[in-house]
């Protein structure tokens, strides 16, 4: 089995923004060209792998409803199913800092920050 309703899904969904945000870029004057290559060239690089990685599971057991039910559930683990992955990133209380979810306590003051467990090891 391909993955071509994953490959879809990847690039189907979001092909119309992206093609409407090259041509606002192209209009602006901005360099796109060679941005836009490269981002071809790392699409191309994260099918492959996603491809192969896909294989490896399907040949293990896995099936396609599994694969899409838990895309599913990782696009709702931060209360908004839209096609993306978003870290739930939370307030520091003490200095106002934006603190991304895997770490227990602000990068810049220390202070732990609430909904997020502190390492037993470290007391952060």
């Amino acid at each position: 089995m391909s993955l071509t309703f994953l490959t879809g899904y990847v690039l189907g969904q979001h092909g119309a923004q992206s093609a409407k945000l090259a041509s606002e870029a192209m209009r602006a004057g901005m360099p796109t060209k060679v941005d836009l290559r490269d981002v071809n060239e790392r699409v191309d690089r994260l099918l492959l792998v996603v491809d192969a990685l896909w294989s490896l599971l399907e040949d293990n057991g896995y099936t396609a409803e599994q694969l899409k039910d838990r895309i599913e559930q990782i696009d709702s683990s931060d209360g908004v199913v839209d096609g993306r992955r978003r870290p739930n990133v939370r307030e520091c209380p003490e200095c106002g800092t934006k603190v991304p979810s895997d770490l227990a306590a602000c990068q810049f003051c220390g202070t732990v920050v609430a909904g997020q467990k502190a390492d037993p090891l470290t007391g952060i």
